[in-house]
């Protein structure tokens, strides 16, 4: 077997580093791009709502919701009334209703009308959220009430609206608020996590840079790095393929849902890692296929500038 040397341990030892920061650099900068912009933050997270896996369980968690807070007497009432029915036992009523209002919720959450009020409001809350991290105020309130009275209003016209009519929707329902501690202590992880996230980034360019100051062989340094640094991201995107599929709970739907919001909010990373590790890895081959080429150009060009001076 033959043995592997290492001819320049400060170069390899600065290359090891920017490997290992690789995928780590990748994440924090997507993360960084998609949590601190608004519209990728929109495009990223928008389109969990229109998942049919993700819309079947919240239907369902919605369907829940909304029996468990109408009372057995007022359901018999509204759905029996003076029929027949009004002889059947409300935990069976309970049953036969829940199909019907998960079929009514799956409607309105699945309806274009719907995702128009989702996107408006996560893009309030965001643009709020955002503002109010970056500038010291008394308080923070985030605002789901129009989506919520959206809801409702569109479940009232369906055929389960005797049901959710009896539903309490009081002026502050959707609404979360945030004191000014818990603000204080939400903005400072905020900064902390922004000026983390910066170091990392900028720290295996700066470990780059010193690797190739130090190689006795730059120009093959260069191309190494780029190859051996696209093949780790692309292990890392293969690990993101596969990760929703560790997921697993006691709710099939639920284990499907969780599923779909990795998939989803996952899928631009992935598609932005692939990008960047194809261009990597094209380029580090190109570099060390045409190595002496580009030896001989990058000798002639600091020639002419020397002559210059």
């Amino acid at each position: 077997m033959k043995k592997i040397t290492i001819n320049n341990k400060p170069s390899f030892a600065f290359s090891f580093i920017t490997y290992l920061l690789a995928i780590p650099c990748v994440v924090l900068l997507w993360l960084f791009l998609t949590f601190t912009n608004t519209n990728n933050f929109v495009k990223t997270i928008a389109p969990i709502s229109r998942n049919p896996n993700v819309q079947k369980y919240i239907s369902e968690t919605a369907a829940n919701r909304i029996i468990n807070n109408v009372t057995l007497t007022d359901l018999t009432t509204a759905l029996s009334g003076n029929s027949e029915f009004s002889a059947i036992n409300p935990q069976w009523i309970k049953i036969i209703v829940q199909p019907v209002i998960e079929n009514g919720v799956n409607q309105i959450i699945s309806s274009n009308q719907f995702y128009d009020v989702f996107v408006k409001s996560l893009t309030f809350v965001h643009k709020t959220t955002l503002k109010e991290l970056n500038v010291h105020t008394s308080g923070l309130s985030l605002n789901f009430h129009p989506l919520v009275i959206s809801a409702v209003t569109a479940l009232n016209n369906t055929s389960i609206s005797k049901v959710t009519n009896s539903l309490n929707v009081t002026p502050s329902t959707g609404i979360i608020k945030f004191n000014t501690s818990k603000l204080d202590k939400l903005r400072q992880n905020y900064q902390h996590s922004v000026f983390i996230a910066k170091v990392v980034i900028i720290l295996p360019i700066v470990t780059f840079i010193i690797s190739i100051i130090l190689s006795k062989r730059r120009i093959r340094t260069f191309s190494n790095t780029y190859i051996y640094s696209s093949i780790l991201l692309f292990i890392f995107i293969v690990a993101l393929l596969f990760a929703p599929y560790f997921v697993n709970t006691a709710n099939l739907d639920q284990t499907a849902a969780i599923r779909s919001v990795i998939s989803n909010i996952t899928h631009s990373l992935i598609m932005d890692t692939t990008a960047l590790a194809v261009v990597l890895l094209v380029a580090g081959i190109g570099i060390r296929r045409y190595e002496k080429q580009i030896g001989s150009l990058l000798s002639s060009l600091y020639l002419k500038l020397n002559k210059t001076k």
